[in-house]
């Protein structure tokens, strides 16, 4: 049987993609703008995410690294 904090967990991240596509959907379809550009920006916060993952890993794995020192 699933976890309920598994199913909660999931819940919440469908709930959001769905809410982002709909975002995305009322921008094209209501607001007019342009398909192209928003995925440009959509690919844009992608590559802003990853850098600050890629940027913190390492912050991360120090500060653990330190803290474990006796």
């Amino acid at each position: 049987m699933l976890n309920r904090r598994y199913i909660k967990a999931m819940r919440t991240a469908t709930l959001g993609v769905l809410a982002t596509l709909a975002l995305i959907w009322g921008a094209v379809d209501i607001v007019g703008v342009s398909a192209e550009a928003l995925w440009d920006y959509v690919w844009l916060s992608i590559q802003g995410v990853l850098l600050v993952i890629v940027v913190a890993a390492p912050v991360a794995v120090l500060l653990r690294f330190i803290r474990r020192r006796p």
